[in-house]
């Protein structure tokens, strides 16, 4: 990638503020498609673009998952504000009502470019393209509070050992290695994680659940119009609370501890809602609100933020941006195919429409074995060791593998999952943890 991180995400605001600009001034259909078509190319350029920064930026591993957890919080956040200033302008009249709503953006996306232009690109994007003064000088600002001794020299080691093990493995992206992927770096296998990942967390029903709240509150449950648009409001509102109020915690647990438990638990509440809307009426809706409520607070702290977290962790460094931005394609595929196809199964579904809700029950179930089995734990771990975790072969005992090794994992050091998981200098040893081998179970 020619540009940075950081450049792509400014590149972003702006076709958001362009794309904005003609959404709200359409006076026909034209116009505002194509509007909306740009602001769907700058939004993909910013999500796939602010994790990775984010968890290139992160000097201490404990802290990278924080961050990306709280890019994702101030996410939702923006969607629930987006919702209720969508609610208030029930109450108005005119062209307002939909032309001050999209016009907003403008301001998120001015404020966003603001904030970012000042700040520097990441040091590892610098020492991949060997402009190491730039790097060193980036690194030592973000090291410079630090109480661990020598963090500078290690890290900078750490990216260096990673970068030539890359460099040293001549083998590209092929195809078939995103089915079974018998490359030393596994990259291809890393890629095809992320973009599953991210389809599940889509195919779940998170979108389609938000789009269609108000719909749902009325149709399956049948509450009064006014009172399923407030629900709904609520309902966005809870995710975001639940986002933040996981970053205390995050550390805790580890990334597949967190999706497991997430995923268990909302397939249990969609499974019961299910159950609900299969015999709506006055008698059960409001357990079927307080199911879809349950969903969302079990996917608020889970999946929602963990996997974008995950994902942007095991990408390796040479094909971040493609990998990433692959992994953020499917999610936007699998949104639009919920939310479009959703409706028409509901309405084709007629008196069995709640059947719809068993394909995300389906999804749901899939998540917990993938990570189970095809998800190695990342959580302690600088994004130079989680190189480690997935390499095979003999490069882990290279001069720049054992740099990586003694940073505190080693080839087979992939479970993290155990109770007696402790924390030195930022890095996680683990001791009996449960998990699975490095190599995974689907190459």
């Amino acid at each position: 990638m020619s540009q940075g991180r950081r450049a792509w995400i400014i590149v972003g605001n702006v076709l958001e503020i362009i794309g904005t600009l003609l959404s709200a001034t359409s006076y026909g259909p034209g116009q505002l498609i194509a509007g909306r078509v740009v602001i769907g190319v700058g939004n993909g350029l910013i999500t796939s673009m602010c994790p990775i920064y984010v968890a290139e930026m992160a000097v201490e591993p404990k802290k990278r998952g924080r961050g990306v957890d709280m890019l994702i919080a101030m996410a939702t956040s923006g969607a629930s504000l987006a919702y209720w200033t969508d609610f208030g302008m029930v109450f108005t009249s005119g062209q307002v009502v939909w032309r001050f709503p999209v016009a907003f953006v403008i301001v998120i996306a001015l404020t966003s470019i603001a904030l970012i232009a000042p700040l520097p690109d990441t040091p590892r994007w610098y020492y991949a393209k060997d402009r190491e003064a730039v790097a060193d000088s980036v690194l030592q600002r973000l090291t410079a509070g630090s109480m661990v001794e020598n963090q500078f020299d290690a890290i900078k080691a750490e990216i260096i050992a990673s970068i030539e093990l890359e460099q040293s493995n001549s083998e590209g992206l092929r195809l078939k290695d995103f089915f079974w992927d018998t490359s030393a770096t596994q990259s291809a296998r890393r890629i095809r994680t992320g973009m599953i990942l991210l389809s599940l967390a889509y195919l779940q029903g998170i979108d389609f659940l938000f789009y269609y709240t108000t719909t749902i509150f009325q149709s399956y449950i049948g509450l009064a119009p006014l009172t399923a648009s407030s629900l709904s409001g609520a309902l966005n509102t809870v995710e975001a609370l639940f986002n933040w109020t996981s970053l205390p915690f995050l550390e805790r647990m580890g990334r597949r501890q967190w999706l497991l438990i997430g995923g268990s638990l909302q397939t249990l509440f969609l499974i019961i809602l299910t159950g609900l809307v299969a015999h709506a009426g006055p008698k059960t809706a409001a357990a079927a609100a307080a199911m879809l409520f349950g969903f969302v607070v079990a996917f608020g702290p889970g999946w929602g933020p963990f996997a974008y977290v995950y994902s942007s962790e095991i990408m390796p460094l040479r094909y971040r941006h493609i990998g990433f931005s692959l992994s953020i394609s499917c999610q936007w595929l699998f949104a639009f195919v919920t939310v479009f196809a959703g409706p028409i199964a509901v309405e084709n579904g007629k008196s069995h429409g709640w059947a719809t809700w068993i394909w995300f029950v389906v999804f749901n179930g899939i998540s917990v074995p993938f990570v189970y089995f095809c998800c190695p734990e990342t959580r302690g771990r600088s994004l130079e060791e989680i190189d480690l975790v997935f390499m095979q072969g003999g490069l882990g005992d290279t001069d720049a593998g054992q740099t990586l090794a003694r940073g505190g994992v080693g080839m087979e050091s992939c479970k993290g999952f155990g109770e007696d998981d402790s924390f030195e200098g930022g890095r996680v040893y683990e001791k009996d943890g449960l998990g699975i081998n490095s190599k995974g179970t689907m190459g």
